[in-house]
Protein backbone atom coordinates (compact mmCIF):
# COMPACT_ATOMS: atom_id res chain seq x y z
CA UNK A 1 0.00 0.00 0.00
CA UNK A 2 1.15 3.31 -0.73
CA UNK A 3 2.25 5.56 1.81
CA UNK A 4 0.70 8.68 0.65
CA UNK A 5 -2.53 9.58 -0.93
CA UNK A 6 -2.56 9.75 -4.30
CA UNK A 7 -1.23 12.88 -6.30
CA UNK A 8 0.22 14.19 -2.47
CA UNK A 9 4.17 14.51 -3.11
CA UNK A 10 6.18 12.59 -0.41
CA UNK A 11 9.70 14.34 0.61
CA UNK A 12 10.03 11.70 3.46
CA UNK A 13 14.07 10.44 3.85
CA UNK A 14 14.11 6.58 3.46
CA UNK A 15 16.86 4.59 5.39
CA UNK A 16 18.16 1.02 3.64
CA UNK A 17 19.77 -1.31 6.01
CA UNK A 18 20.24 -5.16 6.58
CA UNK A 19 23.35 -7.37 7.45
CA UNK A 20 26.60 -6.48 5.48
CA UNK A 21 26.96 -8.06 2.20
CA UNK A 22 23.34 -8.79 2.27
CA UNK A 23 22.48 -6.25 -1.20
CA UNK A 24 22.20 -2.59 0.18
CA UNK A 25 24.54 -1.62 -2.04
CA UNK A 26 22.57 -2.97 -5.05
CA UNK A 27 19.40 -1.60 -3.91
CA UNK A 28 20.76 1.93 -2.93
CA UNK A 29 21.72 2.10 -6.58
CA UNK A 30 18.29 1.24 -7.95
CA UNK A 31 16.54 3.46 -5.95
CA UNK A 32 19.15 6.35 -6.81
CA UNK A 33 18.42 5.56 -10.32
CA UNK A 34 15.00 6.95 -10.02
CA UNK A 35 14.19 9.86 -10.95
CA UNK A 36 13.47 11.16 -7.36
CA UNK A 37 15.20 9.97 -5.07
CA UNK A 38 19.45 10.19 -4.58
CA UNK A 39 21.56 8.24 -2.82
CA UNK A 40 25.29 8.87 -1.95
CA UNK A 41 28.03 6.90 -0.53
CA UNK A 42 27.63 5.25 3.23
CA UNK A 43 27.67 7.67 6.26
CA UNK A 44 27.82 5.41 9.22
CA UNK A 45 26.28 8.28 10.80
CA UNK A 46 24.55 7.12 14.17
CA UNK A 47 27.53 4.79 14.81
CA UNK A 48 29.58 7.94 14.86
CA UNK A 49 27.17 9.81 16.82
CA UNK A 50 26.85 6.75 19.19
CA UNK A 51 30.47 8.22 20.23
CA UNK A 52 29.71 11.86 20.55
CA UNK A 53 28.02 13.86 22.88
CA UNK A 54 24.36 14.31 21.20
CA UNK A 55 23.82 17.17 23.85
CA UNK A 56 26.62 19.46 23.00
CA UNK A 57 26.67 18.98 18.84
CA UNK A 58 22.41 20.02 19.21
CA UNK A 59 22.95 22.84 21.97
CA UNK A 60 21.39 25.93 20.50
CA UNK A 61 24.05 28.25 22.42
CA UNK A 62 26.80 26.91 20.43
CA UNK A 63 25.20 25.67 17.38
CA UNK A 64 26.53 24.97 14.34
CA UNK A 65 29.96 25.01 15.77
CA UNK A 66 30.46 21.62 17.26
CA UNK A 67 27.54 20.02 14.99
CA UNK A 68 30.17 20.75 12.16
CA UNK A 69 33.22 20.09 12.93
CA UNK A 70 31.48 16.82 13.89
CA UNK A 71 30.36 16.25 10.60
CA UNK A 72 33.15 17.56 8.93
CA UNK A 73 35.26 14.93 10.91
CA UNK A 74 33.73 11.96 10.15
CA UNK A 75 36.04 9.30 8.03
CA UNK A 76 33.28 7.18 7.56
CA UNK A 77 34.95 4.08 6.32
CA UNK A 78 38.57 4.45 6.13
CA UNK A 79 38.47 3.74 1.49
CA UNK A 80 39.10 7.21 -0.33
CA UNK A 81 36.86 8.78 -2.87
CA UNK A 82 39.07 10.14 -5.74
CA UNK A 83 41.51 10.62 -3.06
CA UNK A 84 38.79 11.46 -0.21
CA UNK A 85 38.43 9.97 2.90
CA UNK A 86 36.76 12.33 4.95
CA UNK A 87 32.92 12.43 4.57
CA UNK A 88 31.93 15.22 3.76
CA UNK A 89 34.43 15.42 0.87
CA UNK A 90 32.55 12.44 -0.45
CA UNK A 91 29.36 14.28 -0.33
CA UNK A 92 31.17 16.78 -2.52
CA UNK A 93 30.87 19.35 0.34
CA UNK A 94 33.20 21.84 2.26
CA UNK A 95 33.43 23.03 5.85
CA UNK A 96 31.37 26.27 4.26
CA UNK A 97 28.95 24.66 2.85
CA UNK A 98 28.37 22.37 6.04
CA UNK A 99 28.13 25.54 8.39
CA UNK A 100 25.60 27.34 6.14
CA UNK A 101 23.00 24.67 5.88
CA UNK A 102 23.29 23.72 9.56
CA UNK A 103 22.76 27.92 10.61
CA UNK A 104 19.81 27.75 8.52
CA UNK A 105 18.19 24.97 10.48
CA UNK A 106 16.86 24.42 13.92
CA UNK A 107 19.45 22.24 15.90
CA UNK A 108 18.65 18.63 16.05
CA UNK A 109 20.18 15.35 15.26
CA UNK A 110 18.15 14.97 11.84
CA UNK A 111 19.65 18.37 10.78
CA UNK A 112 22.90 16.46 10.78
CA UNK A 113 22.26 14.19 8.71
CA UNK A 114 20.72 16.32 6.33
CA UNK A 115 23.42 18.66 6.18
CA UNK A 116 25.51 16.01 4.16
CA UNK A 117 22.39 14.65 2.61
CA UNK A 118 20.11 17.29 0.89
CA UNK A 119 22.92 19.04 -0.31
CA UNK A 120 23.54 16.13 -2.29
CA UNK A 121 19.97 15.42 -3.39
CA UNK A 122 19.81 19.03 -5.03
CA UNK A 123 23.04 19.28 -6.68
CA UNK A 124 21.29 16.07 -8.44
CA UNK A 125 17.67 17.54 -9.37
CA UNK A 126 16.18 15.31 -6.82
CA UNK A 127 13.41 15.89 -4.61
CA UNK A 128 13.92 12.90 -1.91
CA UNK A 129 17.40 11.29 -0.29
CA UNK A 130 18.35 7.80 0.55
CA UNK A 131 20.86 7.11 2.97
CA UNK A 132 22.53 3.34 3.08
CA UNK A 133 24.69 2.29 5.87
CA UNK A 134 23.69 -1.49 7.03
CA UNK A 135 24.77 -0.73 10.33
CA UNK A 136 21.97 1.08 10.79
CA UNK A 137 20.41 -1.49 11.74
CA UNK A 138 21.79 -1.53 15.08
CA UNK A 139 20.31 1.99 15.63
CA UNK A 140 16.61 1.83 14.74
CA UNK A 141 15.18 3.36 17.72
CA UNK A 142 17.29 6.67 17.36
CA UNK A 143 16.72 6.67 13.26
CA UNK A 144 12.46 6.54 14.21
CA UNK A 145 13.21 9.24 17.20
CA UNK A 146 15.09 11.47 14.39
CA UNK A 147 13.00 10.80 11.45
CA UNK A 148 9.40 10.05 12.89
CA UNK A 149 8.04 9.27 9.26
CA UNK A 150 10.88 8.01 7.27
CA UNK A 151 10.29 4.74 5.77
CA UNK A 152 13.03 2.23 6.26
CA UNK A 153 13.92 -0.93 4.28
CA UNK A 154 15.56 -3.75 5.18
CA UNK A 155 17.17 -6.40 2.64
CA UNK A 156 17.39 -9.94 3.69
CA UNK A 157 19.70 -12.59 2.23
CA UNK A 158 20.28 -16.11 2.84
CA UNK A 159 22.51 -15.91 5.83
CA UNK A 160 24.91 -18.67 4.37
CA UNK A 161 25.50 -16.43 1.10
CA UNK A 162 26.11 -13.58 3.70
CA UNK A 163 28.32 -15.50 5.83
CA UNK A 164 30.54 -17.02 2.54
CA UNK A 165 30.37 -13.50 1.29
CA UNK A 166 32.20 -12.19 4.66
CA UNK A 167 34.73 -14.54 4.70
CA UNK A 168 36.01 -13.11 1.47
CA UNK A 169 36.04 -9.40 2.33
CA UNK A 170 39.67 -7.56 3.84
CA UNK A 171 37.48 -6.60 6.13
CA UNK A 172 35.09 -9.39 7.24
CA UNK A 173 35.25 -12.47 9.40
CA UNK A 174 38.08 -15.13 9.99
CA UNK A 175 35.64 -18.52 9.11
CA UNK A 176 32.03 -19.09 8.00
CA UNK A 177 30.78 -20.11 11.37
CA UNK A 178 31.88 -16.50 12.67
CA UNK A 179 29.77 -14.85 9.92
CA UNK A 180 26.41 -17.55 10.54
CA UNK A 181 27.10 -15.50 14.03
CA UNK A 182 27.60 -12.02 13.06
CA UNK A 183 24.43 -12.48 11.02
CA UNK A 184 22.73 -13.70 13.66
CA UNK A 185 23.75 -11.03 16.25
CA UNK A 186 23.16 -8.14 13.65
CA UNK A 187 19.63 -9.30 11.78
CA UNK A 188 18.12 -10.08 15.56
CA UNK A 189 19.52 -6.40 16.83
CA UNK A 190 16.78 -5.27 14.55
CA UNK A 191 14.39 -7.95 13.57
CA UNK A 192 11.82 -6.97 17.02
CA UNK A 193 11.45 -3.10 15.65
CA UNK A 194 10.91 -4.09 11.99
CA UNK A 195 8.77 -6.15 12.78
CA UNK A 196 6.80 -3.90 14.68
CA UNK A 197 7.04 -0.48 13.16
CA UNK A 198 4.78 0.61 10.58
CA UNK A 199 6.84 2.63 7.79
CA UNK A 200 9.60 -0.30 7.93
CA UNK A 201 9.42 -3.05 4.89
CA UNK A 202 11.54 -6.11 4.08
CA UNK A 203 12.40 -7.74 1.12
CA UNK A 204 14.79 -10.23 0.07
CA UNK A 205 17.99 -10.09 -2.06
CA UNK A 206 17.06 -13.60 -4.14
CA UNK A 207 13.64 -11.55 -4.78
CA UNK A 208 15.31 -8.52 -5.92
CA UNK A 209 17.34 -10.61 -8.26
CA UNK A 210 15.07 -13.25 -9.68
CA UNK A 211 12.30 -10.56 -10.10
CA UNK A 212 13.62 -7.16 -9.63
CA UNK A 213 10.33 -5.56 -12.04
CA UNK A 214 8.00 -6.43 -9.75
CA UNK A 215 10.26 -6.45 -6.18
CA UNK A 216 10.91 -2.57 -7.06
CA UNK A 217 7.17 -1.88 -7.96
CA UNK A 218 5.90 -3.20 -4.79
CA UNK A 219 8.64 -1.07 -2.75
CA UNK A 220 8.00 1.76 -4.41
CA UNK A 221 4.02 0.82 -3.74
CA UNK A 222 5.00 1.30 -0.47
CA UNK A 223 7.16 4.49 -0.77
CA UNK A 224 4.50 6.42 -2.37
CA UNK A 225 6.40 6.43 -5.71
CA UNK A 226 5.85 5.34 -9.29
CA UNK A 227 8.32 2.61 -10.46
CA UNK A 228 10.40 3.58 -13.19
CA UNK A 229 12.34 0.92 -15.67
CA UNK A 230 15.56 3.54 -15.51
CA UNK A 231 15.84 1.53 -11.87
CA UNK A 232 16.99 -1.68 -13.23
CA UNK A 233 20.24 0.51 -14.98
CA UNK A 234 22.53 1.12 -12.18
CA UNK A 235 25.49 1.50 -14.20
CA UNK A 236 25.75 4.74 -12.83
CA UNK A 237 24.46 5.44 -9.59
CA UNK A 238 26.25 1.95 -8.30
CA UNK A 239 29.63 4.28 -8.59
CA UNK A 240 27.87 7.06 -6.43
CA UNK A 241 26.42 4.60 -3.54
CA UNK A 242 30.09 2.71 -3.96
CA UNK A 243 33.73 3.71 -3.21
CA UNK A 244 36.37 3.31 -5.13
CA UNK A 245 38.32 1.70 -2.34
CA UNK A 246 35.70 -0.67 -1.98
CA UNK A 247 36.43 -3.14 -5.39
CA UNK A 248 34.12 -5.97 -3.50
CA UNK A 249 31.17 -3.80 -4.19
CA UNK A 250 31.46 -3.11 -7.79
CA UNK A 251 28.49 -5.75 -8.79
CA UNK A 252 25.99 -2.99 -7.84
CA UNK A 253 26.98 -1.36 -11.11
CA UNK A 254 26.95 -4.41 -13.28
CA UNK A 255 24.01 -5.77 -14.93
CA UNK A 256 21.60 -8.03 -12.66
CA UNK A 257 23.43 -11.55 -11.97
CA UNK A 258 21.15 -14.49 -10.83
CA UNK A 259 23.69 -16.35 -10.53
CA UNK A 260 24.34 -14.60 -7.01
CA UNK A 261 21.49 -16.66 -5.61
CA UNK A 262 22.12 -19.52 -3.24
CA UNK A 263 26.11 -19.72 -4.09
CA UNK A 264 26.52 -21.87 -0.77
CA UNK A 265 24.85 -24.47 -2.62
CA UNK A 266 27.79 -24.94 -4.82
CA UNK A 267 30.46 -23.92 -1.91
CA UNK A 268 29.50 -25.39 1.41
CA UNK A 269 30.28 -28.74 2.33
CA UNK A 270 27.36 -31.04 3.78
CA UNK A 271 29.05 -30.32 7.33
CA UNK A 272 28.90 -26.81 7.01
CA UNK A 273 25.09 -26.33 5.94
CA UNK A 274 24.32 -28.83 8.75
CA UNK A 275 25.80 -26.10 10.95
CA UNK A 276 24.13 -23.59 9.46
CA UNK A 277 20.94 -25.05 9.81
CA UNK A 278 21.40 -26.33 13.05
CA UNK A 279 21.90 -22.40 13.92
CA UNK A 280 19.53 -20.44 12.05
CA UNK A 281 16.87 -22.89 10.79
CA UNK A 282 14.20 -21.17 12.42
CA UNK A 283 15.08 -17.76 10.24
CA UNK A 284 15.34 -19.56 7.53
CA UNK A 285 12.16 -21.06 7.68
CA UNK A 286 11.04 -17.45 8.54
CA UNK A 287 11.87 -16.10 5.13
CA UNK A 288 11.37 -19.15 3.32
CA UNK A 289 14.96 -20.16 2.29
CA UNK A 290 16.07 -23.51 1.42
CA UNK A 291 16.67 -26.03 4.04
CA UNK A 292 18.26 -29.50 3.66
CA UNK A 293 19.45 -30.49 6.75
CA UNK A 294 17.33 -33.35 8.89
CA UNK A 295 17.05 -32.78 12.93
CA UNK A 296 16.32 -35.08 15.56
CA UNK A 297 16.92 -33.51 18.58
CA UNK A 298 16.60 -29.34 20.10
CA UNK A 299 19.81 -29.14 21.90
CA UNK A 300 20.37 -27.05 24.93
CA UNK A 301 23.74 -24.90 25.69
CA UNK A 302 25.13 -24.66 28.85
CA UNK A 303 26.76 -21.79 30.09
CA UNK A 304 24.42 -20.06 27.59
CA UNK A 305 27.39 -17.04 27.87
CA UNK A 306 29.42 -19.33 25.94
CA UNK A 307 31.78 -18.05 23.61
CA UNK A 308 30.28 -20.02 21.03
CA UNK A 309 32.62 -19.67 18.02
CA UNK A 310 35.30 -21.11 19.76
CA UNK A 311 33.72 -24.75 19.76
CA UNK A 312 32.84 -23.87 16.17
CA UNK A 313 34.06 -27.70 15.47
CA UNK A 314 32.68 -29.23 18.11
CA UNK A 315 29.09 -27.88 17.25
CA UNK A 316 29.30 -28.51 13.27
CA UNK A 317 29.98 -32.39 14.81
CA UNK A 318 26.99 -32.18 17.16
CA UNK A 319 24.77 -30.56 14.25
CA UNK A 320 25.88 -33.23 12.27
CA UNK A 321 24.35 -35.81 14.63
CA UNK A 322 21.28 -34.20 14.35
CA UNK A 323 21.13 -31.57 16.87
CA UNK A 324 19.99 -28.22 16.29
CA UNK A 325 19.46 -25.18 18.66
CA UNK A 326 16.80 -23.46 18.20
CA UNK A 327 12.71 -24.57 18.66
CA UNK A 328 10.60 -25.91 16.18
CA UNK A 329 7.80 -25.01 18.74
CA UNK A 330 7.69 -22.64 21.59
CA UNK A 331 8.54 -24.49 24.38
CA UNK A 332 10.28 -27.70 23.12
CA UNK A 333 11.60 -29.67 25.26
CA UNK A 334 15.86 -29.53 25.12
CA UNK A 335 16.66 -33.54 24.45
CA UNK A 336 20.28 -33.23 24.09
CA UNK A 337 22.91 -31.07 26.18
CA UNK A 338 25.88 -29.63 24.83
CA UNK A 339 28.42 -28.19 27.69
CA UNK A 340 31.07 -26.15 26.65
CA UNK A 341 34.48 -25.28 27.80
CA UNK A 342 36.44 -25.95 31.07
CA UNK A 343 33.63 -26.44 34.25
CA UNK A 344 36.38 -24.06 36.34
CA UNK A 345 35.46 -21.02 34.24
CA UNK A 346 33.47 -18.34 35.89
CA UNK A 347 30.67 -18.63 33.87
CA UNK A 348 29.91 -22.21 34.96
CA UNK A 349 30.63 -22.10 38.81
CA UNK A 350 29.85 -18.45 41.15
CA UNK A 351 32.45 -17.57 42.88
CA UNK A 352 31.81 -17.72 46.19
CA UNK A 353 32.95 -21.32 47.76
CA UNK A 354 29.53 -22.24 49.01
CA UNK A 355 27.41 -21.24 45.74
CA UNK A 356 30.18 -23.16 44.00
CA UNK A 357 29.61 -26.49 45.70
CA UNK A 358 25.60 -26.06 44.92
CA UNK A 359 26.08 -25.06 41.38
CA UNK A 360 28.77 -27.93 40.97
CA UNK A 361 25.89 -30.23 42.34
CA UNK A 362 22.95 -28.99 40.53
CA UNK A 363 24.95 -29.23 36.97
CA UNK A 364 26.09 -32.64 38.00
CA UNK A 365 22.72 -34.19 38.85
CA UNK A 366 21.21 -32.89 35.21
CA UNK A 367 24.29 -34.25 33.65
CA UNK A 368 23.31 -37.69 35.76
CA UNK A 369 19.48 -37.52 35.30
CA UNK A 370 20.04 -36.18 31.30
CA UNK A 371 22.04 -39.54 30.81
CA UNK A 372 20.03 -41.74 32.78
CA UNK A 373 17.20 -40.52 30.20
CA UNK A 374 19.43 -41.95 27.40
CA UNK A 375 19.38 -38.84 25.75
CA UNK A 376 22.76 -37.33 24.55
CA UNK A 377 25.08 -35.29 26.47
CA UNK A 378 28.15 -33.76 24.73
CA UNK A 379 31.11 -32.08 26.41
CA UNK A 380 33.44 -29.68 24.10
CA UNK A 381 36.38 -29.36 27.25
CA UNK A 382 38.40 -26.71 24.75
CA UNK A 383 41.56 -25.88 25.18
CA UNK A 384 41.42 -25.67 28.92
CA UNK A 385 39.51 -27.98 29.68
CA UNK A 386 43.00 -30.38 29.89
CA UNK A 387 44.40 -28.60 33.15
CA UNK A 388 44.00 -28.10 36.40
CA UNK A 389 41.40 -25.72 37.38
CA UNK A 390 40.32 -27.10 40.78
CA UNK A 391 38.27 -29.77 42.91
CA UNK A 392 35.01 -28.98 41.61
CA UNK A 393 35.85 -28.79 38.50
CA UNK A 394 37.66 -32.01 38.36
CA UNK A 395 34.56 -33.61 39.42
CA UNK A 396 32.27 -32.35 36.69
CA UNK A 397 35.08 -32.91 34.48
CA UNK A 398 35.18 -36.66 35.50
CA UNK A 399 31.09 -37.48 35.24
CA UNK A 400 31.12 -35.69 32.04
CA UNK A 401 33.72 -37.60 30.47
CA UNK A 402 32.28 -40.77 31.86
CA UNK A 403 28.59 -40.28 31.14
CA UNK A 404 29.06 -37.95 27.72
CA UNK A 405 30.73 -37.61 24.38
CA UNK A 406 33.77 -35.94 24.49
CA UNK A 407 34.45 -33.74 21.62
CA UNK A 408 38.41 -32.87 20.13
CA UNK A 409 37.69 -28.77 19.48
CA UNK A 410 40.61 -29.09 16.86
CA UNK A 411 38.61 -32.20 15.02
CA UNK A 412 35.37 -31.82 16.01
CA UNK A 413 35.69 -35.54 16.50
CA UNK A 414 34.76 -37.94 19.28
CA UNK A 415 37.31 -39.23 21.96
CA UNK A 416 34.98 -41.37 23.71
CA UNK A 417 30.95 -41.47 23.29
CA UNK A 418 28.97 -44.04 25.87
CA UNK A 419 25.54 -42.51 25.17
CA UNK A 420 24.34 -42.63 21.51
CA UNK A 421 22.55 -39.46 20.15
Amino acid sequence: MSMVAQGQVNREPIFIVGVQRSGTTLLAAMLAAHSRISCGPETHFFRKLAGADVCALTDARSWPGPATDFLCAIDSTGFAENGETLLVGKYGLSRADVEEYLAQTRPSVAALLSALTEPYMRRRGKLRWAEKTPDHVQHLAWIRESFPRAPIVNIVRDPRDVALSLSKVPWGVRSFAEGLLYWERLHESGAQFLADDALAYSLRFEDLLAAPRDTLSALCAFLGEEFEEAMLDTSATGKQVNSEGAPWKRKASEPIDTGRIYTWRKELTTAQNQLAEALLGDWLNAYAYPRDARFTRLGKVYPATAAILEYAGALESIAEAGVRFWEESPGERPTAHIYLGDPGNATWLSAAKPARVRDTLAISGEILKTSLAREPVYWAPGADGVRWTGYLAEVLKRILASRGITLNEETGGSNHANVTA
